[in-house]
């Protein structure tokens, strides 16, 4: 078995070359994929979220947030402000805990999606309204959901 010469050797560089570049797409895009979560950008103060931005959480599983021990908050989950005697705080490491239960206005998430929003101001304020009335209250929201 011989190989011939084709009869149009440029048109058979062109599909050569534009295969070669295809190829070469492919294997850049491939690299420059990022897997998992979008990074999300957080006000400086916030230090942790759990659960985090879109993540999935157990219908019993904590909402909490850890801001800088120089602040405080609280939590609000679909729409409805958590009492502060329903959360865990811990002033000293900044941390807002909140996990559904008996006797809690959440007893269990309901399986779906969910928005949580972290208010926190500086803890020289006593209650986010004394800090809402010096512009010093601020927030951030995010979504989860249970499964």
């Amino acid at each position: 078995m011989s190989l011939a010469r084709p009869k149009n050797p440029l048109r058979v560089a062109i599909v050569v070359g534009i295969v070669l570049v295809a190829v070469n797409v492919i294997i850049i895009a491939g690299r420059a994929q990022v897997n998992g979560p979008a990074n999300v950008q957080r006000p400086s103060e916030i230090l942790s979220l759990q659960p985090n931005e879109s993540d999935e959480q157990l219908p019993q599983g904590d909402i909490s947030a850890q801001v800088r021990p120089d602040f405080t908050g609280q939590i609000a989950i679909d729409g409805h402000v958590i009492p502060q005697d329903q959360v865990t705080v811990t002033p000293s490491l900044g941390i807002i805990d909140f996990q559904p239960g008996p006797g809690k206005d959440i007893t269990a998430f309901t399986k779906g999606p969910h928005g949580a929003v972290l208010e926190w101001w500086p803890d020289t304020f006593v209650t986010a309204e004394a800090a809402a009335a010096k512009h010093e209250l601020r927030n951030y929201s995010w979504s989860f959901n249970v499964g």
